[in-house]
């Protein structure tokens, strides 16, 4: 009788504790999931953020090619004197924007009353380029009555539209963005200057997520995809075949925050919908999306949940097999076991588990740790972690983290670390102090995160923003960012010494390129730019701005300085062995006006150009010449 009313009480006992914790469980189940969507829809909205700023900073630099190519002296020539050399000349200049940059499908001139002066039409996918068959009038087209309200140097932009060829819609569909500015010759509006931008190109630049599921669709302002991995759904409002395809109507409710709100989400119970929008032309604007269905979402949680479920099983059994006293007696043995110690903080943190003594002598590793530093455990215990693992650079930063864990009882940071074989890794090291029972530290228990690969990414892809590809030296977005940055210091301490700002262009490149073909050209080009390279100081900087033009900045330099400086590179190139050819140089005072200066080193260099090249031009920043 005593038996069966124990087995009762532990019957109905277990079945309490169960309950409790299937609704304890419930509950973080259902915290879980919710978490889940609010931190899948802030990486998604961290991603679109930054499609974002690459969307600005690519139209930057659009509008700053549209610029560079209207104020063009060869694009002048031809207006002027729309003869066959200077079209060659202008349809050579074109020809080596669309090769270098690959996102432009068409560059366009057009006259005042719409009629095509010139076109040359690119093929990203087979690198080919082609002047037009026929000249179109686009008089009537929607972008050019838009384009004629436009002010003189304004940029105005339309679509996203399908690009044609002679009038007929290209297959398979390439969707493209029209970016236009007027054509002004001594005040007086000659044409227009129009570039079609491939916007799957765009696209799939502006795409790049280190997060595999963050699939970006691109909305416009009538509610059409016109960017999206569903090739069928896009161009609705183009494609009366796929008008069904509107995101308006599959997510209304979302649809109308997009309307109120620039960024933000909005989640049905069914699919988390995150947006952000960006202003496009014409005060209109365009919508980055990223929709989850229920199943993407519970495959981002799937992990998550796992654990939660292996947990709860866990606690379950441990109250149902283990007594409170035998649990108690456990738990303090595995306290104060090391082995014990050392493998719950491998399994949960699966990573490299070291754990040393007061002096931070290694007591003991695991595995991970083996395999990560290449040294075996048992010959390396009672060793100095400090000069083993950590590199003398980085002394700093271990002396640090020692003081740190006087007071906080765990440091946590990024640290460099050599192998057994002398090789360099990067990692992300967590300390953590174990006190005994007179809260004195008894022991380290620090996990290590190689991280190397990582690191070495973002620095390729930092190298791969910044450098030009054939020359290794900064691109032109690179020295965009210098010359801003130098401007506004001077803007900003008008009492910094003066710098100068030179721009180079080597001689005669064309012939080159025709008579030898593009090998030799792009030889020329890297030895040029090593040439110029050995002749500056480390303080100058060195960039590629054009096909064949070169940027200088030289911080802390005067006029006269910088006039024998430039001359010696001139003089430089010119003796080479590996290179027959000469540059002309233009340069100017750097002033907290970055246009202005530029323009005045572009006119010095025009200046070297005219007469008679192999020259070192000076303009002075005044503004009536600019």
């Amino acid at each position: 009788m005593k038996i069966r009313k124990l087995l009762g009480i532990l019957i109905l006992t277990s079945a309490f504790f169960a309950a409790l914790i299937a609704i304890y469980y419930q509950d973080k189940y259902q915290d879980l999931l919710d978490a889940n969507i609010e931190n899948t829809a802030k990486e998604a909205l961290n991603q679109l953020s930054y499609t974002e700023r690459e969307y600005n900073n690519l139209y930057d630099q659009v509008a700053s090619v549209l610029q560079l190519l209207t104020y063009n002296q060869t694009l002048t020539d031809f207006v002027v004197d729309p003869n066959p050399q200077s079209e060659r000349a202008l349809m050579s200049l074109w020809e080596s924007v669309v090769v270098n940059q690959k996102w432009y499908t068409e560059i366009r001139l057009l006259d005042t009353e719409g009629m095509e002066q010139l076109r040359l039409n690119y093929d990203v996918s087979r690198n080919y380029f082609f002047p037009a068959a026929k000249m179109q009038n686009d008089a009537s087209e929607a972008y050019f009555v838009y384009a004629k309200t436009l002010e003189n140097s304004e940029i105005g932009a339309w679509g996203i539209t399908l690009d044609t060829r002679d009038e007929q819609l290209i297959k398979p569909y390439v969707p493209v963005i029209s970016i236009f500015t007027p054509v002004t010759i001594r005040g007086e509006r000659e044409g227009y200057l129009a570039l079609n931008l491939n916007v799957d190109y765009i696209a799939d630049r502006l795409n790049y997520s280190p997060v595999k599921d963050f699939d970006i669709e691109i909305v416009n302002d009538r509610g059409y995809f016109v960017i999206s991995e569903e090739e069928e759904k896009q161009f609705g409002d183009l494609l009366p075949e796929r008008a069904a395809f509107r995101f308006s109507d599959q997510y209304p409710q979302a649809w109308l925050q997009f309307r109120h709100q620039k960024a933000g989400y909005s989640y049905d119970e069914q699919d988390l919908v995150v947006h952000n929008s960006v202003s496009f032309g014409q005060d209109r604007d365009l919508y980055l999306l990223i929709d989850m269905d229920q199943q993407q979402l519970m495959e981002r949680s799937k992990i998550a949940v796992n654990d939660l479920t292996r947990e709860a099983l866990f606690v379950l059994c441990l109250i149902l097999v283990v007594a409170l006293p035998s649990l108690t007696i456990v738990l303090h043995y595995r306290q104060r076991n090391l082995e014990s110690k050392l493998a719950r903080a491998a399994l949960n943190g699966m990573t490299a588990v070291m754990i040393s003594d007061t002096s931070h002598r290694i007591i003991l590793v695991n595995h991970e740790f083996e395999v990560m530093f290449g040294h075996q455990g048992d010959k390396i215990e009672g060793k100095s972690a400090q000069q083993l693992i950590f590199l003398n650079d980085e002394l700093e930063t271990v002396i640090k983290a020692w003081s740190e864990l006087q007071k906080n009882e765990v440091w946590e940071g990024e640290i460099r670390c050599q192998t057994k074989l002398n090789h360099i890794i990067t990692v992300i090291m967590r300390i953590q102090a174990v006190k005994n029972s007179l809260n004195q530290v008894s022991y380290y228990i620090t996990s290590l995160v190689d991280i190397s690969a990582r690191k070495e990414l973002e620095e390729r892809l930092r190298n791969l923003s910044e450098r030009d590809e054939l020359t290794q030296i900064w691109n032109r977005r690179k020295f965009e960012q210098q010359l801003a940055q130098h401007t506004s210091l001077i803007e900003r301490y008008p009492a910094t010494p003066m710098a100068c700002l030179a721009l180079v262009d080597i001689d005669y490149f064309k012939r080159v390129n025709d008579e030898q073909g593009h090998d030799e050209g792009d030889r020329v080009i890297r030895e040029v730019a090593k040439i110029l390279q050995n002749g500056l100081r480390n303080t100058d900087v060195l960039a590629r701005v054009g096909g064949e033009e070169f940027a200088i900045i030289m911080p802390h330099t005067t006029v006269s300085a910088a006039e024998v400086v430039l001359n010696r590179l001139r003089v430089a190139v010119s003796i080479s062995k590996q290179v027959d050819v000469t540059i002309s140089v233009g340069y100017t005072e750097l002033t907290s006006n970055s246009t202005l200066s530029y323009k005045c080193a572009d006119i010095a260099l025009y200046d070297s150009k005219s007469s008679g090249r192999n020259k070192v031009s000076l303009c002075y920043n005044d503004e009536d010449l600019a």
